[in-house]
């Protein structure tokens, strides 16, 4: 099967190393940088990246559904999205602020 455009051979083996792959989407998500972009985001860039097939068997779910994720056809629930950052040692933090 012929891979993405954005498939990167030596960025998807570092970020089979969770800490690599962990402070990766640390940096793409960071509030202070104003090319910061959100979770879900950094997410699809870092799955796209690494390439669905390994991506898919990472987080235990269907390639088709990690496709269909990346095509912006399926919005993750907040249960998948945790299962989808979990290999990357990563939770997400909700907080409201007083603007």
């Amino acid at each position: 099967m012929k891979r993405s455009d954005s498939y990167d051979e030596k960025l998807s083996q570092k970020l089979k190393n969770p800490e690599f792959a962990q402070e990766y989407l640390l940096a793409l998500v960071d509030a202070d940088d104003e090319d910061a972009i959100e979770v879900e985001d950094a997410l699809r860039l870092a799955i796209s990246k690494m390439g669905t097939t390994d991506c898919a068997k990472l987080v235990g779910d269907d390639k088709a559904n990690v496709d269909k994720f990346l095509k912006r056809t399926r919005a993750l629930k907040e249960e998948t999205l945790n299962r989808y950052r979990r290999p990357f040692g990563l939770r997400i933090k909700k907080e409201l602020e007083k603007i």
